[in-house]
């Protein structure tokens, strides 16, 4: 029995004129290669720009004013799967690009943060960037969080701090059994007396073997009343 002959992969550039010969518009399709490489404004106009690369060239595609070869041939030369998360969160983010622009000042520069944002509902996203000025501050962890109706937005400094949002011990007993880490924040608030004991209350438990935990990570510095800079243990 012989064996079935394999057809050659198509090299990167075979693959690229491929699309080139289908492609139903190939220099308006460029045009958006261009929009998407050659952006030089902010970090996030960049991203903005990018995004609406992506879901002005989609929509064409599906318009019927570009045919398929074209998006591929987009997404091949942008480096975008086009059936990847990456590509999904280009088009929200460029679906959300006029309303981000309103609120620039207050946007954060990170790709991730910015796709979670774009999410967010109306009534979310107005009391995160329309009604506080902190918006710049929020990490992809905080936006989670406040996407949840039941929180209410932290204050500015808590986010500097990194204070977690409260968690009903009803939320912990659903997945109780599933449960074999936690992360505890010790807030500046807590005294040296409140301190010593939930360092207690974690050894006796280490001790008991119920649970087992690392040495306490530095998180923020600040200085004592003599000018000696002291370090915060979370």
């Amino acid at each position: 029995m012989k064996n079935a002959l394999t057809k050659p992969k198509k090299t990167q550039l075979q693959t690229q004129q491929y699309l080139i010969q289908r492609c139903k518009d190939k220099l308006l399709t460029d045009e958006f290669i261009s929009k998407y490489q050659e952006s030089t404004k902010s970090a996030i106009d960049q991203i903005l720009l990018m995004g609406e690369s992506v879901l002005e060239v989609y929509e064409l595609s599906k318009c019927g004013n570009l045919n398929k070869y074209d998006l591929n041939y987009f997404c091949m030369s942008v480096g975008i799967n086009q059936k990847s998360s990456t590509f999904r969160k280009y088009k929200a983010i460029g679906e959300n690009a006029d309303k981000f622009r309103q609120y620039m000042d207050k946007m954060p520069s990170a790709f991730s943060v910015l796709y979670e944002i774009a999410t967010l509902d109306a009534e979310t996203f107005e009391r995160i960037f329309i009604d506080n000025d902190f918006g710049k501050n929020l990490t992809l962890k905080q936006v989670r969080q406040l996407a949840n109706k039941g929180n209410t937005v932290p204050s500015k400094n808590s986010l500097i701090t990194n204070s977690p949002i409260y968690v009903h011990p009803s939320q912990v007993t659903k997945v109780l059994k599933k449960i074999n880490r936690f992360v505890i924040h010790i807030l500046t608030s807590v005294n040296e007396s409140e301190l010593n004991s939930i360092v207690g209350m974690l050894d006796d438990l280490q001790k008991n073997g119920k649970i087992s935990y690392e040495m306490p990570e530095i998180t923020q510095y600040m200085d004592d009343e003599d000018g000696e800079e002291l370090q915060l243990a979370a």
